[in-house]
């Protein structure tokens, strides 16, 4: 599978938004063609962001807003996003949420002889107890977002995995953005890794992605039926 390629991360994020407002159930593996710092929209309001937002695009990644929390995360080239539309089953919980999406991630990777965990990771950026772990460190983070629709609700289930390791330019662009959001504790690059770092030698990460699709699709199927849209 081909993951669909969008011109910014912010047009990443609209497809997940849409498909969300949609409501049924949807599949969209994504990556932007430029790279930003998306971060929490609460962030932006204190006070000597604007500078922090200046620096950040100097460095080459500037800065995209989201609606929902958690912390500064990359987007662009080496990012690549998994995103499911659940319309929630009875008793569906949002622990079964993320381990839906990182058992999906976790069943891709042991198909190319990549173990993996989750957990937290100290000094990871956008740290969670549903990080997906490879040798000890992060290698995607997980997030979800829930929506009433009707009767029910949907959510929108999303991983972003690492594909090449982050240049110097975002571990300089992140500290201004957590300096003016008053983020404490270090962030340490080496508490992160990347898929290329972990596949099999000579290995391309793209050789990953029709298996991360067929994975999440293996999924989806387990839930109750419904009928599925194309993103």
């Amino acid at each position: 599978m081909i993951p669909v390629a969008f011109r910014t991360p912010a047009d990443g994020i609209a497809r997940e938004e849409a498909l969300l407002a949609a409501g049924r159930p949807a599949l969209l593996l994504w990556r932007a063609e430029t790279a930003a710092l998306v971060v929490p929209a609460s962030w932006t309001r204190r006070e000597g962001f604007p500078a922090a937002r200046e620096r950040c695009a100097q460095a080459g990644w500037p800065l995209i807003a989201r609606s929902s929390g958690g912390g500064g995360v990359p987007q662009g080239p080496g990012t690549l996003n998994l995103a499911l539309v659940v319309p929630v089953p009875r008793g569906f919980t949002i622990e079964a949420g993320f381990r839906l999406i990182c058992g999906a991630v976790g069943e891709a990777l042991t198909r190319f002889e990549v173990a993996t965990g989750v957990g937290p990771v100290a000094g990871s950026f956008c740290d969670g107890a549903w990080n997906v772990t490879a040798h000890g460190r992060k290698l995607a983070g997980t997030a979800q977002r829930w929506r009433a629709r009707g009767a029910g609700r949907v959510a929108l289930v999303h991983a972003a995995l690492v594909l090449d390791p982050l240049p110097a330019s975002f571990w300089t662009a992140l500290g201004h953005a957590h300096r003016a959001a008053g983020v404490a504790g270090p962030i340490r690059p080496e508490a992160h890794v990347a898929l290329s770092d972990v596949l099999p030698g000579g290995m391309r990460t793209g050789s990953v992605f029709g298996a991360l699709a067929r994975a999440a699709e293996d999924r989806l199927a387990t839930l109750p039926p419904v009928r599925r849209q194309a993103a």
